[in-house]
């Protein structure tokens, strides 16, 4: 029996030296976010992962009593600053004389089913919670606007209390936001000029507003990147009762990731361009349909702080549909010349596909 227990422990050890070595490549590629391939898109996503599993040898080894839970402490130790970009605790409060920022994905405002009367009362319940939240700057991804419904009048709504705005239209040169789904920026200060960057690929794209806010102007920059694809619902749901269209469902989340790894870092570097060439202090805010262990929020963040890692709350997932458990929707900000003083994610408010995001912030 001693020799059993014996093997058994070198067998576990060996597991968690080789854990060790994976999580460790794993976090290298997540800090350094210089590797562009597919493939380390789908390695850096597994870092969660890592995190559980080292935890796991940690709580084995602390029950054995043995010196070997040092090694799953010291790859999680190395792994802290991850580990804050997925859970972080502030104690910040809000202030009146801070510059507000939201960020939501309207989806599409749940048009269809409010016009087609099937479910009228959630397109209300969101377009409502987007005008009526304050906020002194509101970035929007996804926004519907039709005047032909008065509910649907977004642009409209929204000027009342964030009079100037910039959009940029899935279709281009539609500059009346009339139809379909376009980016957007709404603000109470003034906007002295704007740039845009379509992506017909997924009818996504940038869009940046220089913004004066009292006697400084800052660049306010709005983006939507490629979707990852996940539909891990259908997968669920064909696996009670069809195996073949959930082994079908997965392939095709296999090659939607693989699509949108891809996709998103050739993007990616149209962002960086904006970045690296504003004179004015930045606020990032958007839909980066990407974890905060990837490549593109490892780029973004070689430039810009992220407002939930600083200032945040809890897990601050922002994804409502499943996998529920993901962060996609972020704020970053030029740490040099701006401080994030409060950061708020509206998770009790579930009217899109995605949660809305608010920050404060105070240019020094």
């Amino acid at each position: 029996m001693a020799l059993i227990i014996k093997f058994i422990r070198r067998i576990s050890f060996l597991l968690n030296i080789l854990l060790a070595l994976y999580s460790l490549l794993v976090y290298q590629l997540c800090y350094s976010a210089d590797i562009r391939h597919w493939l380390a898109g789908f390695l850096m996503l597994s870092a969660p992962l890592t995190f559980i599993f080292n935890g796991i040898f940690i709580v084995i080894w602390a029950i054995a009593k043995s010196r070997k839970v040092w090694l799953s402490v010291a790859v999680l130790l190395v792994a802290t600053p991850l580990i804050m970009r997925s859970f972080t605790w502030h104690f910040n409060e809000k202030s009146e004389e801070n510059i507000s920022v939201m960020s939501y994905n309207l989806m599409w405002c749940d048009a269809f089913e409010f016009i087609d009367k099937s479910n009228p009362e959630n397109g209300t319940k969101l377009t409502n919670f987007a005008v009526e939240t304050p906020a002194d700057i509101k970035c929007f991804q996804e926004l519907y606007n039709n005047s032909d419904y008065e509910q649907m009048n977004l642009i409209k709504s929204l000027r009342k209390n964030n009079p100037h705005y910039t959009y940029i239209h899935s279709t281009p040169n539609n500059k009346n936001g009339q139809g379909l789904i376009g980016l957007a920026i709404f603000s109470k200060y003034p906007i002295i000029d704007k740039e845009e960057k379509y992506w017909q690929l997924n009818h996504n794209g940038l869009l940046s507003a220089d913004i004066v806010v009292n006697e400084d102007t800052i660049r306010v920059i709005n983006i939507q990147l490629k979707s990852m694809g996940i539909r891990v619902s259908k997968v669920l749901d064909n696996a009670k009762s069809d195996q073949e269209k959930a082994k079908k469902e997965a392939k095709t989340i296999y090659h939607q990731l693989k699509d949108g790894f891809e996709s998103r870092t050739e993007q990616v570097k149209d962002l960086e361009d904006w970045i690296k060439k504003s004179p004015h202090p930045i606020i990032l805010c958007g839909d980066l349909n990407e974890l905060p262990y990837g490549y593109v929020y490892g780029r973004i963040r070689k430039y810009l702080a992220n407002s939930f890692e600083t200032a945040g709350r809890g897990f601050g997932f922002t994804y409502n549909k499943s996998p529920s458990f993901i962060r996609i929707d972020n704020q970053f900000y030029d740490e040099k010349r701006i401080e994030v003083k409060y950061f708020e994610t509206f998770n009790n408010d579930a009217y899109s596909d995605h949660y809305a995001v608010r920050g404060e912030y105070k240019i020094r």
